[in-house]
């Protein structure tokens, strides 16, 4: 006997035992329901199979150093968008027909309910809940055959999902580069062109003449320099002309005086060659080689022999004399020879000389002034071909870089086009499953036991506290508050003790076989989680 704390009543256990004994009827037959209807749902509830495929991503076979794949991104979010694909009504509804799958529930409802039914029994594991970069794809079904082949109809669907979707996206992004390569080569050759307007518009004044301005300027301005120094050659020469031209008419004046004292006459010198050679033999009869006249003949002789071929010398020189090839006579408008003829034909011809150097020195000041102006406008086409080209230049690396990312991604959809990119893979295809996993047998049968368990001593418990019979006599006292002289036990003849064995042994024999009944069911469904039972269904 137990004694509570604080000087309570004691705690009889022995009580509380003959209570459950003297109410084992009440517990069994609160119990045997509970129990019945918990092994009943157990045998004859639908039973419900699952299957699963576990699929791996497997990397591209080509490696990324050759050829880079243009389809990126998270696993995750691509593994999202295929099974948004997958589970479209589209495509479910694809596989209910083709698995004549809800047979009954797709003749009473509407499509759209039966595909959201299908959609929820169908799960999947991302590759961060399963192991690496594998996914789970399962489906749940009544037909454990069925569903095994609507999982691996599912697990192709979703790789041919994949190849299509990398397809379609590495020849999306191939055209949209070629679309911007295109309208970048049209602004590059509208810029091409400007640019090439622009240099030929100002052609001589760019950067990259400057140097070749500056050596054109200075080797002008050695030139301009040479003619100078030619001008005043000739005009050194002009005077000297001058000056022989002058001392030639002296000569001959000098001449001319002697022979009109010798002679008394004043002798005409010849100016063809025949009379200046038969003007050289009657001198030589009467002077020697060294004589002046005779130096002064030879000379002319000389002269002429060079000026043979010449036409036209006396209109040339003021209308003085004639052609010497015709022979006819020069009129000399004076006392002048043949001498002074040639030279003044050389200081004609000097002068023409130096026109022409005049006119050249001022061509080439002109080309000076202009190749100067080039030089001072070289930093202002700088300026402006910088601003130019900047764009140019950014138009032209942006072309560059699209033309070789335009390479990438056709080789990219080439790879996927010969599914040599990622890929999904079945490692581990559906099999079909040999025991249900709805409904939960233990759960549900410790659940039952439990709730027998309570609803048998509650049933105790209820009409122990609704009877008015006493089994102890301090609950008497208790309760009419009078005392208790003695205790007289219950006094049976012998055919009601027998009866009343007979009674109770038929009761507790029935009892104990239902209850040992249920209590083996129990036992062999806790065992096998209900696959011993799966036939029945």
């Amino acid at each position: 006997m137990a004694i509570r704390p604080g000087g309570q009543k004691p705690l009889d256990i022995y009580l509380y035992l003959s209570l459950l004994l003297r109410r084992r009827g009440e517990i069994i037959f609160g119990m045997i329901p509970f129990l019945l209807a918990g092994l009943l749902y157990c045998l004859f509830s639908a039973k419900i199979y699952s299957t699963s495929t576990t699929i791996v991503v497997v990397p591209q076979r080509v490696p990324e150093a050759y050829i880079r794949s243009t389809v990126t991104g998270d696993i995750d979010e691509r593994i999202r968008g295929i099974w948004q694909e997958v589970t479209s009504r589209t495509s479910l509804e694809r596989v209910i027909e083709q698995f004549n799958l809800y047979p009954g529930a797709s003749e009473r409802l509407p499509m759209e309910t039966v595909v959201e039914a299908m959609k929820e029994k169908i799960q999947i594991d991302s590759p961060r809940e399963a192991r690496g970069n594998t996914f789970i794809l399962s489906y749940e079904g009544t037909d454990p055959i069925l569903i095994t082949k609507v999982v691996n109809a599912l697990a192709n669907m979703f790789i041919e999902e994949n190849l299509k979707l990398r397809e379609v996206q590495a020849k999306g992004t191939a055209e949209f580069l070629s679309e911007e390569l295109e309208k970048v080569y049209l602004e590059l050759k509208h810029r091409e062109e400007a640019l090439k307007q622009y240099k030929m518009k100002h052609i001589g004044e760019l950067p990259e003449q400057r140097e070749s301005n500056l050596a054109m300027l200075q080797r002008l301005q050695e030139e301009i320099e040479t003619l100078q120094e030619n001008i005043r050659s000739a005009e050194d020469r002009k005077l000297l002309l001058q000056r022989q031209i002058a001392e030639e008419r002296s000569n001959l004046s000098m001449a001319a005086d002697s022979a009109g004292s010798q002679g008394g006459t004043v002798s005409q010198t010849p100016t063809t060659m025949e009379g200046l050679r038969e003007r050289l033999k009657s001198l030589r009869v009467r002077y020697t080689d060294t004589h002046p006249d005779v130096v002064t003949v030879k000379r002319l002789i000389a002269r002429l022999e060079k000026e043979q071929g010449i036409q036209g010398l006396a209109s040339d020189n003021e209308g003085a004399g004639v052609s010497m090839e015709s022979g006819a006579p020069v009129d000399m408008g004076g006392p002048e020879n043949a001498i002074i003829v040639g030279l003044k034909y050389q200081l004609k011809g000097l002068e023409f000389d130096i026109k022409a150097i005049r006119e050249s020195s001022n061509k080439v000041r002109k080309q000076i002034v202009v190749y100067q102006k080039r030089i001072e406008n070289t930093p202002k086409r700088e300026q402006e071909l910088v601003d130019l080209t900047r764009d140019y230049d950014n138009l032209r690396l942006s072309y560059e870089s699209l033309m070789t990312r335009k390479i990438e991604a056709e080789q990219a959809a080439a790879l996927e086009r010969r599914q040599k990119g990622e890929q999904f893979r079945v490692i581990d295809p559906a099999r079909i499953p040999e025991t249900s996993f709805k409904p939960d047998v233990k759960k549900i049968l410790a659940m039952t036991l439990l709730l027998a368990a309570g609803a048998g001593l509650g049933l105790a418990l209820g009409r122990e506290y609704l009877s008015n019979v006493f089994y102890d006599p301090e609950d008497v006292k208790k309760a009419l508050n009078i005392s208790v002289l003695a205790c007289v036990p219950l006094l049976l003849t012998d055919a009601e003790k027998r009866k009343r064995r007979l009674n109770a042994l038929f009761l507790s024999s029935f009892a104990m076989a239902g209850y040992a009944a249920v209590i083996i069911l129990f036992l062999i469904l806790w065992c096998k989680g209900g696959g011993a039972f799966s036939g029945l269904l």
